[in-house]
């Protein structure tokens, strides 16, 4: 994913993103597949109200995880999906 971030000063960020999201079984996975683009819709939507200051740290990077589950868990519902995992993330 790459993604306009939203900043303090007005001077433009970008976030670059690579995830791998770990399914609890089959039928989440084929759920997600089918969903993918609901998925990426409140991916996007979210990380553009995203400020840089709010992926500091591991801590930002952990939230940053959790609130991407939570979006994938509703755009999936009722299958589940086990985890977010943040291959790359880059903010320029």
């Amino acid at each position: 994913l790459l993604v306009n971030m939203a900043t303090d000063d007005g001077r433009p960020a970008i976030l670059k993103l690579k995830l791998t999201i770990e399914a609890k079984n089959d039928e989440s996975v084929e759920a997600l597949e089918a969903r993918l683009p609901r998925v990426l819709d409140q991916f996007q939507g979210f990380l553009r109200e995203l400020r840089v200051d709010d992926l500091a740290g591991s801590a930002g990077s952990a939230r940053l995880r959790l609130e991407l589950l939570r979006r994938v868990n509703l755009a999936i519902a009722p299958a589940q999906a086990h985890a977010v995992l943040i291959e790359e993330m880059l903010v320029q």
